[in-house]
């Protein structure tokens, strides 16, 4: 397959000599941060190439122009869709395919528009292995650890009863040697992700005990032979207990571990699968988004990183683009967004106008929450009740609720917006003074600061940060203020419980579980309590230390 690719472009990778070492010619184009069009790129190679890549840079955010008018199949490789789903979604819709590092964001891509999708993860290096008998520290782990991450901070803390010594700052040949010398390697995902930390353990032999998300990580590491898994901090503690009770079997884990990555998970197998993917391209091309789609993806590129200050782009730059494609749903609401940054009061009236005359946006919740907002952020509240009208109108409601005030508003598009779908956007970081809410969650922080002291907002963002990995923080955080105004609520504070044990918490959750047992056998509700229990702890963890401080819960026959 790879023998049709003969030539490739590389644009922000470091895989040249590798596609070299597979027969295929490679020429590195590495431009700074920004923006470029693709075929005026092209034109400075001696000739055409038979594929582009491009790869995300993590540290130079760039976006290609023009991409339809390349002459090859063109693939984005997105390194990191966890934290960028919310601008990539539209930029991967302008190429040939797609390849993502995060398995479970390949429906997200395909239902976006992404004319074709393959899983293609990090990878590691081939490094020799160091015996145990050699190793000079139990266990290692090498990450940044910051105010702004806070479970992971929990998660250091917890781990330094065990003797571990986060190391911050090591990269290169200093990290691979941290690994070396440790026989074993926690791993914390920040949202859900498959992250490089993994490899990089593997590679050094050291064998990775990491968390069980998102599903498909166990087909890189076997579970049990290859790497050990967790989903709590209870089962991470019994994870270490098992590995420091079997070295002989940890160390036969560990090889295993290391023979994997020589096996799979080296540079050359995913250069092997990107040139396969491009290959794929050519003789089944897919339909990526060209003439005016390409120009509204292009344009809502542009409007999410400017948005996100991921890359520096003048409004001037952003509204031309939005001015100059097709008026849909998603461009008219991003024209808003700009309008509103701009403070040009007369062209949000223009806009909000429009939303109320298209029948399209006036039924489309986001265009109608978006005018809302932007409507009471301009003290125009009789704009946002006429865009109200209009939504419940166009949606055929036959009751609707009398909204008051921006709280009202704010609390209604919250609850629409959830229904449909839209209940937050990862990785893109919030800020209500500044950015108009146009999902759930960002419709409940805004109300948050607008009522600092409601419970019903901090119950529906609690809700909302459970289905979502990355915000486990947070939500403990939510969940620990409504237990102090809801003390009898047992199963309020169970919940609380496992939120803390999954944010590496582990005495703070073991008390809110033996506190919420007390509470419920204090209602005569011990039994609801054991059956609840069982279905929130399937593996009997939680009940075993409940037991083990003497709480006396009924045998799970008798709470049935």
């Amino acid at each position: 397959m790879a023998a049709q690719i003969r030539t490739v472009c590389l644009i922000h990778s470091s895989l040249a000599g590798v596609f070299n070492r597979l027969g295929v010619s490679a020429v590195v184009i590495d431009p700074p941060m920004g923006t470029a069009s693709l075929p005026s790129l092209l034109a400075n190679l001696p000739e055409p190439p038979d594929c582009v890549i491009h790869q995300e840079h993590l540290g130079k955010r760039f976006i290609l122009t023009d991409i339809e008018a390349a002459p090859c199949p063109t693939i984005f490789w997105a390194r990191d869709p966890h934290q960028n789903l919310f601008w990539q979604r539209h930029y991967a819709r302008q190429f040939s395919a797609v390849a993502s590092t995060q398995p479970h964001l390949l429906d997200a891509f395909a239902a976006a528009g992404a004319a074709r999708t393959d899983w293609i993860t990090w990878h590691g290096t081939s490094r020799p292995f160091v015996p145990f008998a050699a190793r000079t520290r139990a266990m290692a782990f090498v990450g940044r650890i910051t105010p702004l991450r806070r479970r992971r901070q929990w998660f250091a803390d917890h781990l330094a009863a065990a003797g571990l010594v986060p190391c911050q700052n090591a990269h290169g040949e200093a990290m691979a040697a941290h690994y070396d010398a440790a026989r074993v390697a926690p791993n914390e995902c920040l949202a859900g992700e498959v992250n490089q930390r993994l490899f990089e353990a593997a590679s050094s032999g050291c064998l990775p005990i990491s968390e069980r998300t998102p599903e498909a990580v166990a087909e890189l590491f076997v579970p049990g032979r290859e790497a050990l898994y967790y989903d709590d901090v209870l089962e991470l503690d019994e994870q270490l207990r098992f590995a420091a009770a079997h070295p002989g079997l940890i160390e036969k884990m560990a090889r295993a571990a290391h023979a994997a990555v020589g096996e799979r998970h080296l540079v050359e197998h995913r250069a092997a699968a990107l040139l396969a993917l491009a290959a794929e391209a050519v003789h089944r091309p897919g339909s990526p988004a060209t003439g005016p789609a390409a120009a509204e993806a292009t344009a809502l590129t542009f409007f999410r990183l400017s948005r996100s200050e991921q890359l520096p782009l003048p409004q001037s730059v952003v509204w031309d683009r939005l001015s100059a494609a097709p008026p849909t749903p998603d461009v008219i609401a991003a024209m808003l967004h700009v309008a509103v940054d701009m403070d040009e009061r007369t062209l949000v009236a223009q806009l909000a106008g429009i939303c109320l005359a298209r029948p399209d946006l006036a039924a489309n919740v986001q265009a109608a929450a978006l005018t809302c907002a932007a409507c009471w952020r301009m003290d125009d509240p009789e704009g946002a009740r006429r865009t109200y009208a209009a939504y419940v109108r166009a949606t055929g409601r036959t009751q609707a609720a009398r909204l008051h005030d921006a709280f009202d508003y704010l609390l209604f598009f919250a609850a629409a917006l959830e229904a449909r779908g839209y209940d937050s956007a990862p990785g893109l970081l919030f800020n209500p003074d500044r950015h108009l809410p146009e999902n759930a969650a960002e419709c409940l922080v805004t109300a948050k600061q607008l009522r600092p002291d409601s419970l019903e907002v901090d119950r529906r963002l609690a809700g909302i940060l459970s289905r979502h990995a990355g915000g486990q923080a947070e939500r403990v955080g939510l969940l620990s203020n409504l237990s102090l105004h809801r003390r009898n609520d047992w199963a309020l504070g169970l919940e609380l419980a496992q939120a803390n044990l999954h944010a590496f918490r582990r005495e703070p959750g073991l008390e809110e579980a033996m506190d919420a047992a007390m509470a419920a056998a204090g209602q005569g509700q011990l039994a609801r309590f054991s059956r609840r229990l069982a279905l929130a702890d399937p593996s009997g963890r939680l009940r075993a230390e409940l037991l083990a401080r003497g709480l006396p819960l009924p045998p799970l026959e008798a709470a049935s």
